[in-house]
């Protein structure tokens, strides 16, 4: 019986060791097939506007483990030097891989920086393909050299700002406004904003004046400036206002165009079902008209999915994510597009507070979606509260009980000014409640807030009390309200 015991375990490693062979080192058996290699054109045409477009593709036969069983797998090489192959493209494929295929940015980025190209140099390249059979190094076989010509082009830059007297920002270069790639466009650009009466320009890094693109010959037309010896034209705006500037720093166009107020919706509506598929207002900003705002306790309700109306009770000018089933974290919309796509929050994600913010500028829209922590405590300083400026001492606003979110307050205002803070840094940075504008009267009704950091852009709006007296506050941190009475 031992020795059956001992048998039966030998057979039995025997199996799975040879079954392993088997899977890491045997293969059927390829007979005599010659390892041949072939390309799909013999020019490449490397446009910039197509980066995502196939180059070139090469493929190969299976080459031959002589009988063996043995594995094959493939090393893939291109070099301008067909007599060294040290240097350029040395890429491992592995086993059963008989296809390498190159995008239009991908062999660009392979001329260079693999070979150390210039732009607009035209080299001829060799490639070549080596069958490694496993463990047998005299078995190797190497295709047949192929060639074919390509021409390197000068990357375009992913990023650009627009900046100058004109601009939000001036002339700035540390802090110049970014503009939004247009997708599927390459080298499009498009900014929707306001610009004041004066100059402006672009540049493609921040904290560097150039390269620059600046003014061509016509209106219509750009210059890519890489040196302060070419001309510094710059596009002049003699009307303020709520602009589009659209550019293509491949084709170097431009259009300008004057907006009319620039505001697409009047009204956005959050639908879905945690509001049993009901039209919940937003809130329109009071800086931004184009962006919604919206908090909220996201409460299981047999399903998480939402989307966005922007006409109450019609279900035909929605807004969805780009996908389908998109995770809260998706920020890309689009309007009525494709499907019936919705964002949806898992049930690990729901029964708590979320603070939405839906932009619809044309040209830069964008959804975020963040869970929202609760200050556990709020003061209010300022020249109308009891305490003055001593934001030590300010005034604490009273929890409402059973709502972590709201806070009240009664008492005695003096004329003056006021803000919220958040956590009463002593250096005055922090977290605050601004008023959506400076010197903003409270009308008795709910206003918004605005919530700011240290270092956000140096916002400090307060509210502006003119008649002292007796009043109520009353606050909202996840709505972002706050309705301020005189009793």
């Amino acid at each position: 019986m031992r020795y059956f015991k001992f048998s039966s375990l030998f057979v039995l490693f025997s199996f799975v060791f040879f079954a392993a062979c088997n899977d890491n080192e045997m293969e059927l058996n390829k007979g005599n097939d010659v390892l041949t290699l072939s390309k799909s054109t013999d020019v490449v045409d490397l446009n910039p506007k197509n980066p995502n477009v196939e180059a070139i593709t090469f493929k190969w036969t299976s080459g031959s483990n002589f009988g063996t069983g043995s594995v094959i797998s493939y090393v893939f090489q291109m070099n301008m030097d067909s007599t060294d192959w040290s240097s350029g493209v040395n890429i491992d494929m592995g086993r059963q891989i008989y296809s390498k295929t190159y995008t239009v940015n991908e062999m660009n980025r392979v001329l260079l920086e693999d070979l150390a190209l210039s732009p607009g140099q035209t080299v001829t390249l060799a490639v070549r393909v080596i069958a490694q059979v496993a463990n047998q190094e005299e078995l190797e076989q190497v295709s047949e050299i192929i060639t074919f010509q390509a021409t390197a082009y000068k990357p375009y830059s992913q990023t650009l700002y627009i900046l100058g007297s004109a601009s939000p920002n001036g002339w700035s270069a540390d802090q110049a406004t970014p503009m939004n790639p247009i997708s599927g466009e390459a080298g499009g650009f498009v900014w929707i904003g306001q610009l004041n009466t004066g100059e402006f320009k672009f540049i493609t890094n921040l904290g560097s004046f150039l390269p620059s693109y600046n003014k061509g010959e016509t209106e219509n037309q750009l210059l890519f400036r890489e040196s302060d010896n070419q001309p510094d034209d710059k596009f002049t705006i003699n009307e303020g206002g709520r602009y589009k500037v659209q550019i293509n720093i491949l084709d170097l166009t431009i259009t300008i165009t004057l907006m009319d107020g620039g505001v697409r919706f009047t009204n956005i509506y959050f639908v879905g079902s945690f509001n049993n598929w009901s039209f919940e207002p937003m809130i329109q900003d009071a800086v931004n008209p184009n962006v919604f705002k919206l908090g909220r306790e996201m409460n299981w309700n047999g399903g998480g999915d939402f989307k966005f109306g922007s006409v109450s009770g019609s279900w035909d000018k929605m807004i969805h994510p780009t996908i389908a089933n998109a995770p809260y974290t998706h920020t890309q919309v689009m309007f009525d597009d494709t499907g019936d796509y919705k964002w949806v929050l898992t049930q690990a994600e729901c029964n708590k507070p979320y603070k939405m913010i839906l932009d619809v500028t044309e040209g830069s829209e964008k959804f975020t979606m963040k869970p929202f922590v609760p200050y556990t405590s709020i003061w209010m300083v300022g020249s109308a509260t009891p305490n003055g400026w001593d934001l030590g001492n300010s005034t604490a606003l009273i929890p409402v009980e059973g709502n972590p979110y709201k806070f009240t307050w009664t008492g005695i205002l003096n004329s003056g000014e006021l803000k919220f803070s958040l956590d009463r840094k002593s250096d005055w940075s922090g977290a605050w409640f601004l008023a959506s504008e400076g010197g903003l009267v409270p009308n008795g009704n709910e206003q918004q807030m605005i919530f700011s950091l240290s270092g956000d852009g140096g916002k400090d709006n307060k509210w502006q009390i003119n008649d002292a007296g007796s009043y109520k506050i009353e606050l909202d941190q996840l709505k972002e309200l706050v309705k301020i009475t005189k009793q």
